[in-house]
């Protein structure tokens, strides 16, 4: 039977169709889809916590929130934090800020461990610390996530951290990193996260001080044999989102992308991190050898370095702060 639309009929049916199409437009509109990038690649300890904290995000938010995930595809890390600063990426995770508030953090033993490292940065020094990050590069800071160590990678072996003396060893752009090398004797050289492997292999540089996990997700076993089971420093990735992907948010969305950082960072960041070194160091004696993992004596190496970093505390968050750092 042929159905003939009188103009009543067809003029609700234009109507429902506008209504739909709306409705269909502006549950696109409200979807939100978040530009995440860090160094690494897809197999380290930070981008499979994030993938994992936003498919959480993107479940509690009935899919309005969700990310892309870059691991490794964009550049370094300081092109990943000018990236979100420009507005091309909306949250970044890595070492690198480029503010001495942060920066100092990386310094050998200015923390014992992240569980220090944690109970300070939830106090006064990590608010200042905070409100540099979001002056500088318009962007909030979501958290910390204790990756585990940092550790020294080498070509050649060492018997002790004095024999840094005269040796090229990359570093991140980080002033920690590079005063605790100088410390040593130690040349440091800044290069690139994604730029370390040739580095190693072209010999350009001796060593390489950085997170264990990345180092050994990329491979760096490859190019060089030998790594100190000593921690020199504490790896503390910044998980960083700008300032306009988070006000593109409505407040109950924000507040599910914060909570389910903070919740998942202790079990799935800082847990993982201090499982996964000894895992970390199983991979590069397997590659290379047991006689390529160096155990230095390092009883005194805290007190040792308390001139450097109670006066990198005292400089950066004014008098007293080393006190605040070293009884927390």
């Amino acid at each position: 039977m042929t159905q003939f639309l009188t103009r009543r009929m067809f003029g609700a049916s234009a109507a429902a169709a506008a209504v739909a199409m709306a409705t269909c437009e502006a549950q696109a509109q409200s979807k939100i889809v978040l530009r995440y990038g860090n160094a690494g690649n897809a197999q380290t300890l930070s981008n499979t916590f994030n993938t994992k904290l936003f498919k959480e995000v993107a479940q509690k938010t009935d899919g309005l929130v969700s990310a892309n995930i870059f691991a490794g595809t964009l550049g370094g890390e300081q092109k990943l934090l000018e990236s979100m600063a420009l507005g091309s990426l909306d949250v970044y995770n890595g070492a690198y800020t480029g503010t001495r508030e942060f920066d100092v953090l990386y310094s050998p033993y200015f923390f014992k461990d992240s569980a220090q490292a944690s109970r300070v940065m939830a106090g006064a020094i990590g608010e200042k610390a905070s409100a540099v990050l979001q002056k500088r590069y318009n962007a909030r800071l979501l958290g910390m996530g204790r990756l585990g160590s940092y550790n020294l990678m080498l070509k050649e072996p060492i018997k002790s951290f004095a024999d840094l003396k005269g040796r090229k060893i990359r570093t991140a752009a980080i002033e920690g990193c590079i005063e605790g090398v100088k410390f040593f004797g130690g040349s440091p050289t800044p290069i690139p996260f994604d730029q370390i492997y040739l580095a190693l292999q072209q010999g350009i540089v001796d060593g390489v001080l950085t997170a264990l996990n990345p180092g050994v997700a990329g491979k760096f076993f490859e190019v060089c044999k030998y790594v100190v089971e000593n921690d020199f420093g504490v790896a503390l990735d910044k998980e960083v989102i700008s300032s306009a992907a988070w006000n593109r948010m409505k407040p109950e969305q924000r507040k599910v992308v914060q909570d389910t950082f903070t919740t998942l960072e202790g079990p799935d960041y800082y847990q993982v991190g201090l499982s996964q070194k000894q895992v970390d160091i199983n991979a590069w004696a397997k590659a290379n050898g047991a006689d390529s993992i160096i155990r230095l004596d390092g009883t005194s190496l805290y007190n040792e370095l308390v001139p450097l970093n109670s006066r990198l505390a005292n400089e950066v968050f004014g008098p007293g702060s080393w006190d605040i750092v070293s009884k927390a």
